[in-house]
């Protein structure tokens, strides 16, 4: 054996190159899709004292995966003599990854840029854009690049199942993200979607009755049902002293799903629906509809309309002497319409209710990446459910193997969406970490940027209810979220 001197020598000298070779291996960051990986593994070896020798061994093997990866391994083993009685071996095994990337995962977006909520539309569409980007710059699905296209279905049942329709037949689209209101998506889920084998995830649809849908386990949404509004919403004007409310809402399955749970839930606090008055998409006026839901002098009318009907119909209801105190729903929580009636110091102090979760770091992460991607705020609902939406589906189309199988990404979809597993969140590094730890063959449990999105047996999940207010002329939160 050496003496301590020439020990520590050649200790050191292997500690060196040791740490060349770490240094010169790094740690990978993948921000693109790339088409080869190489990792390094050294071993040191003490071995009895022997002849100068060098071995250079080779040993291929080639491994087919899901998208026709394939996996070359090469190990070269060096001996090498160092002057004493050790001898120190020095392996280097290299695994170089030739990947065949999977075709683009064409995703749809029902959106709506026209009609009576068409102020969601760009914010919604910025959030599914920023989830796909997000998703490429971590390296896509398989090395292939995630693609979104959007159409307007302008908030109406028949255009809307137009527009799924060329997403599925024209475009190509092996899932969507969509629609804004229930209505829509319903029809586009019973007329496209769901016979087509389609997977369809709303990030803004809210009707109970999308609950109890036969749907072929195609049909999810990130955000919760009205089941939960309609009951904190009632449990709210009761903390506020309101004994009597009319209802105007929209006369499609969210208003109506709305309005009913409302009432149902009003009535356990011993409060009345004094009359429930249901209106059409588009109308010159109102004031039918205000005198119906106004009768008897009630505590409160509750909007439950989408923008392009309260900014009609509350301004009538203003000036027209019909009503002063309103309760709010998600489908008004814009300030555009409140800015072009001019009624911020007639509504200051109104309170209403949308789907929201309480700030977390995965909210902060998406409101920072969308601050600095489009130059302005998170401003409107279901802007983070729409983005989670988005990334569940490339991350189940990781865990299926697939971009094109749609039924293979649905099944995959609860994998990656549910307990148990490693939770990994939103951002690039997170997606990144979670297509990652998927290539890995390890169970992820992604939780959102608008909460934790563990999907039912009916694609449903189950989360908090914000209230929100006007006050000094905006839409603020009053960090109150609840549950029914």
């Amino acid at each position: 054996m050496m003496n301590d001197a020439r020990y520590f020598l050649v200790f050191g000298l292997v500690a060196i190159a040791l740490l060349s070779l770490a240094l010169a291996c790094g740690t990978e960051t993948v921000e693109v899709p790339v088409e080869k990986v190489v990792t390094q593994e050294v071993v040191k070896e003490v071995m009895v004292p022997g002849e100068t020798v060098v071995v250079e061994k080779e040993v291929v093997k080639t491994v087919e995966v899901p998208g026709e990866t394939v996996v070359v391994e090469k190990e070269v083993v060096k001996t090498v003599e160092v002057p004493g009685d050790t001898v120190v071996v020095e392996k280097e095994v290299m695994v170089e990854v030739e990947r065949d990337n999977l075709p683009p995962l064409i995703v749809g977006n029902l959106n709506a840029f026209t009609g009576s909520i068409a102020e969601f539309g760009p914010p919604l569409r910025n959030s599914v854009q920023l989830a796909a980007s997000h998703v490429n710059r971590a390296g896509g699905v398989g090395g292939g690049s995630m693609l979104v296209i959007s159409r307007d279905t302008a908030v109406n049942p028949v255009q809307g199942v137009d527009a799924a329709r060329a997403l599925v037949d024209v475009e190509g689209a092996v899932a969507i993200v969509g629609a804004l209101s229930s209505g829509v998506t319903i029809a586009s889920a019973q007329s496209v979607t769901i016979p087509k084998g389609v997977l369809l995830i709303s990030g803004a649809s809210t009707a109970p009755a999308i609950t109890t849908l036969e749907d072929d386990d195609l049909l999810f949404r990130t955000t919760p049902s009205d089941a939960a509004q309609g009951a904190v919403l009632a449990r709210l004007a009761d903390e506020l002293g309101y004994q009597t409310v009319g209802i105007m809402y929209i006369n499609n399955a969210y208003g109506e799903g709305l309005a009913a749970q409302f009432e149902e839930s009003f009535a356990e606090y011993g409060g009345q629906v004094t009359a429930k008055v249901p209106h059409e998409d588009t109308q010159p006026t109102f004031a039918s509809e205000l005198e119906k839901a106004t009768e008897g002098n009630p505590d409160a009318l509750a909007v439950m309309s989408y923008t392009g009907q309260s900014r009609v119909y509350v301004r009538e209801a203003l000036e027209g002497g019909y009503a002063d105190t309103f309760l709010f729903v998600d489908g008004v929580k814009g300030s555009e319409w409140i800015d072009e009636i001019d009624a911020w110091d007639e509504l200051d102090g109104t309170l209403g209710t949308a789907p929201g979760s309480e700030g977390n770091p995965a909210l902060s992460i998406f409101e920072t990446a969308y601050e600095e991607t489009y130059g302005f705020p998170v401003t409107h609902p279901f802007m983070a459910e729409h983005y989670d939406a988005t990334v569940l589906i490339a991350l189940a189309a990781a865990k299926a193997g697939s971009t094109t199988d749609s039924a293979a990404i649905r099944d995959a979809l609860r994998f990656v969406a549910n307990a148990p597993g490693e939770v990994v969140g939103p951002g690039r590094d997170g997606i990144s970490r979670a297509l990652r730890l998927i290539a890995e063959g390890k169970d992820v449990n992604y939780e959102g940027a608008g909460g934790i999105v563990d999907f039912d047996e009916n694609g449903d999940v189950f989360g908090t209810i914000e209230i929100w207010q006007v006050k000094d002329g905006e839409i603020q939160s009053t960090g109150r979220f609840e549950l029914p």
